[in-house]
């Protein structure tokens, strides 16, 4: 009798032990932690935000973004005639006679380009136009022109259409 009596309560008593304090009372006595504001919530970090992709220019006929890994190459390297459709490459140039309009040490080198034009699908690693000109007289702009521009030692500075 001893041992059924045991049977029954041993877990009414476990199961009371459980059991809630008066009616409104937590099952703990613990109090509840109120957060702060912000306290617990994830904070993106600023470079994760969204940014817009970089876009290459809307318009770029003549392809001038594809090499733009030619930037700081010698123009001896590059087999320009190679390339597709027309080209212009723009490299100073000094005239060789001597204008006394200029007075040395006074006014700037007068701003002389050497200025090569290359036909499209050009066999031939000769340029088809040689001018030297004024930067001003170089004429309009050709959107479909892939243009080269060099310093005095013949390395690429710029490329892009024009």
């Amino acid at each position: 009798m001893i041992l059924r009596s045991l049977i029954i309560f041993c877990p009414l008593i476990s199961l009371a032990a459980c059991a809630p304090g008066p009616l409104g009372t937590p099952y703990n006595a613990y109090p509840v932690q109120q957060a702060r504001f912000g306290q617990g919530q994830y904070v993106r970090p600023a470079y994760l935000n969204p940014s817009p992709t970089p876009r290459i220019q809307a318009v770029d006929t003549c392809q001038s973004q594809l090499f733009q890994r030619l930037l700081g190459q010698h123009e001896g390297a590059i087999y320009i005639a190679g390339l597709p459709g027309t080209k212009r490459v723009i490299k100073p140039a000094t005239l060789e006679y001597t204008d006394d309009s200029f007075v040395a040490g006074i006014d700037p080198d007068p701003p002389f380009l050497e200025v090569r034009d290359y036909l499209p699908q050009q066999s031939l690693y000769a340029p088809s136009i040689r001018t030297v000109d004024d930067r001003l007289a170089l004429g309009p702009a050709d959107e479909n022109r892939l243009t080269i521009e060099l310093d005095e030692e013949g390395y690429v500075q710029a490329l892009n259409c024009g």
